[in-house]
């Protein structure tokens, strides 16, 4: 009787619950996440560092649709202070995101009023002006949804050979009253040729990649999906979607999102000038591939809360928490979103891995920002300005500039980063910062330095290329890994370990990509880059039908 009466009790609680969060829900749930590589990100950029748009916008990411069209609401205010380029770009972006031309009635795709439409598209100039096609759109009163089919085609320069590599992607988007949506994504990829060489490609991430000799293709899947509840009291998610922490797009110390995407639960709100950021994920201990050559995989969490504090409208500064931990079952005093994890993993016997953050982005004046990040792993007070080998940390700076007065100029991004030895290892390969054996934060990993240099520019609304330089000398041997145990490290340099390890590589990488829009359906996208001292060319040319 008493279970019985216990199961009714936590049973209306949550059905209690569940219509407390829908009824009070003020907001819209429409978390679709934009990818890091799509072009709005570069303007969305811009304009924050033109002084159009909070810095508190780009601080967690990625982007939204329902963030970019409040964005888009706050730009069209100021569009009369805003260049005539800029008001272009202002209104691509507008149209490709708006949902105010969806029909009441669902559009098949084999329509023929729908074919017409996606033919004149296809085979027409870019219309500025012009909605964005879907494979299927809906929306009335109380919901509206939109499917995408996309194939992207390319041809991959590895090892000075050229091999074909196709993308096929199928998205799913839906909205009930504004207050609870989801997504879902599914990718398949098809490279042309051996296995072996899919570790070379850019964005390939540890994902398990299956030979099928008898057609040459080697495969493998991504995925992507949120379940969002949005209320006047925060969202509420179940997430897998990439998690960006910090001000650096692509570099960030924190959470660079260059991992596979791993499912978490989510929550954050804004009040006025503070944000709140809670995740508690699952992540993968090993390769995928390994995975499936072993019986089994131990157990790997990831609990982290960020907290950010707008001084002002051009100073915003953040602080971060994260730890890992595995080899038991998710651990409750880490689900609690507020709680410290210092004093908390303090008192569990100082067996996880606890790491945190500083950062801040320093809006100048109009057209130049300056970021800053410290993240440590470990440190002791006493010893922080000393070469003790557990003063463990990176440090980023970068510095990002828009001509205000020429807005043809080329947008320019300066960053530079110092990393320590055994920065995000653990003792323990478990609790490594990683997931699927790739670092959680700075893609180049400990032990390593580097400066990067970048220009945007925009030749017209339509055509984006950028052209980057980045120098790196990065540390050799044990520490150079998060994936590295540090009870493996040289006791003799425990109180005398330099910047950088062992043999000093200097290595640098120049980058030319592209982007040109034919139409709302066809892109054409280029990647050029050249390695030194390898002398190694790589890159890819491709084409992408987005329906």
């Amino acid at each position: 009787m008493v279970m019985i009466l216990s199961y009714k009790f936590w049973q209306s609680l949550f059905i209690g619950t569940c219509i407390l969060l829908v009824v009070t829900a003020t907001s819209y749930a429409q978390e679709v996440p934009i990818p890091q590589k799509h072009l709005v990100n570069q303007f969305i950029e811009r304009q924050i560092t033109l002084g159009n748009l909070s810095q508190s916008d780009v601080s967690v990411r990625p982007l939204t649709y329902s963030k970019v069209r409040d964005m888009f609401k706050q730009l069209a205010v100021v569009s009369d202070e805003l260049s005539n380029k800029d008001r272009q770009l202002l209104k691509r972006f507008e149209s490709e995101f708006s949902i105010e031309k969806f029909e009441s009635t669902i559009s098949f795709p084999l329509q023929k009023s729908t074919l017409r439409r996606i033919g004149n598209t296809a085979f027409s100039n870019y219309q500025i002006h012009g909605s964005e096609p879907h494979f299927l759109s809906y929306r009335d009163s109380t919901v509206y949804a939109w499917a995408d089919v996309s194939e992207t085609m390319r041809l991959e320069a590895i090892e000075e050979s050229i091999y074909r590599r196709f993308t096929d992607q199928v998205s799913v988007f839906g909205s009930l009253y504004d207050q609870l949506s989801f997504y879902v994504n599914f990718t398949i990829n098809r490279f042309v040729g051996d296995s072996s060489l899919v570790y070379k490609i850019e964005d390939f991430k540890n994902e398990d990649h299956p030979y099928f000799d008898f057609v040459n293709w080697t495969l493998w899947y991504q995925s992507e999906a949120t379940f969002n509840i949005s209320t006047k009291y925060g969202n509420f998610q179940l997430s897998k979607t990439p998690v960006i922490w910090g001000f650096s797009p692509l570099h960030s110390p924190i959470l660079s999102g260059s991992t596979q995407t791993f499912p978490y639960i989510n929550y954050s709100f804004k009040y006025k000038n503070i944000g709140f950021h809670f995740i508690h994920g699952s992540l993968l201990s090993m390769e995928s591939i390994d995975i499936h050559h072993k019986e089994g995989s131990p157990q790997k969490y990831l609990a982290a809360h960020r907290i950010e504090l707008e001084i002002n409208e051009n100073l915003i500064m953040s602080f971060n928490e994260m730890v890992i931990y595995g080899n038991r079952p998710f651990e409750i005093e880490y689900l609690i979103p507020v709680n410290f994890y210092w004093p908390a993993e303090h008192n569990q016997g100082d067996r996880d891995n606890l790491l945190m953050a500083l950062d801040c982005s320093w809006r100048i004046k109009p057209g130049l920002r300056w970021y800053n990040t410290l993240f440590w792993d470990e440190l002791a007070w006493e010893k922080v300005l000393t070469k003790w080998w557990a003063n463990k940390f990176v440090f980023q700076t970068g510095i990002h500039w828009v001509s205000k007065t020429s807005p043809y100029l080329a947008d320019l991004r300066v960053e530079t980063t110092v990393s320590r030895p055994w920065t995000y290892t653990h003792n323990d390969i478990v609790n490594s910062y990683t997931s699927a054996g790739i670092g959680l934060g700075l893609p180049q990993g400990p032990n390593s330095q580097s400066v990067l240099l970048k220009a945007g520019f925009w030749p017209s609304y339509r055509w984006y290329f950028n052209i980057s330089s980045m120098l790196i000398r990065q540390g050799s041997g044990l520490g150079s890994s998060p994936m590295d145990n540090y009870d493996l490290r040289d006791p003799e340099l425990d109180d005398n370990t330099p910047y950088l390890l062992g043999e000093i590589h200097n290595s640098s990488e120049f980058r030319f990509e592209t982007n040109y829009s034919i139409n709302r359906i066809i892109d054409l996208f280029g990647l050029i880059s050249f390695k030194y001292p390898n002398s190694g060319y790589s890159g890819h040319l491709g084409i992408i039908i987005d329906w």
